[in-house]
């Protein structure tokens, strides 16, 4: 029997586990990564190993860390009832130790935000905040499956 490793959007974040490859039927092969810097404020898209996007970035605030590892992007959003997460936002396998009472049990999302002036900086509960032009651009580029690293 073939069996995968997979990381698991569980806490502790960065769980793996192992998956009987017949249980999981067709796959999805993506050749992008995103990679977001917490010390930079900044995500970087690439596509084969290249550079295709960049953007300034807000993560969280001291008390509510960013959390870091190797993640990936869960899901793809795009209908809100409040502008503070702009038009789209991406659901990652990231979950905050802090913030666990939050919807879904803490999940960390990459959305955009209805105060851009406070981007770059230190001004979330763990998501990474991004400009609403540079999030639409994102959705252009990213799809769900995506490896995430945050560092």
């Amino acid at each position: 029997m073939l069996w995968i490793k997979a990381r698991l959007p569980v806490l502790p974040n960065n769980t793996v586990g192992w998956i009987p490859r017949a249980s999981l039927g067709g796959y999805n092969s993506v050749n992008t990564r995103v990679v977001i810097d917490t010390t930079k404020l900044t995500l970087t898209l690439f596509r084969f190993g290249k550079p295709i996007f960049a953007a300034r970035v807000g993560v969280g605030q001291a008390q509510w860390p960013t959390p870091r590892g190797k993640f990936y992007i869960r899901n793809k959003l795009t209908r809100y009832s409040s502008p503070m997460y702009g038009p789209v936002a991406f659901g990652t396998s990231a979950r905050s130790a802090v913030l666990t009472d939050w919807p879904a049990g803490g999940y960390v999302g990459i959305h955009g935000t209805n105060q851009p002036a406070l981007i770059p900086g230190r001004i979330s509960h763990g998501c990474v905040r991004m400009r609403n032009t540079d999030i639409l651009r994102l959705a252009d580029l990213m799809q769900p499956g995506t490896p995430l690293t945050i560092e």
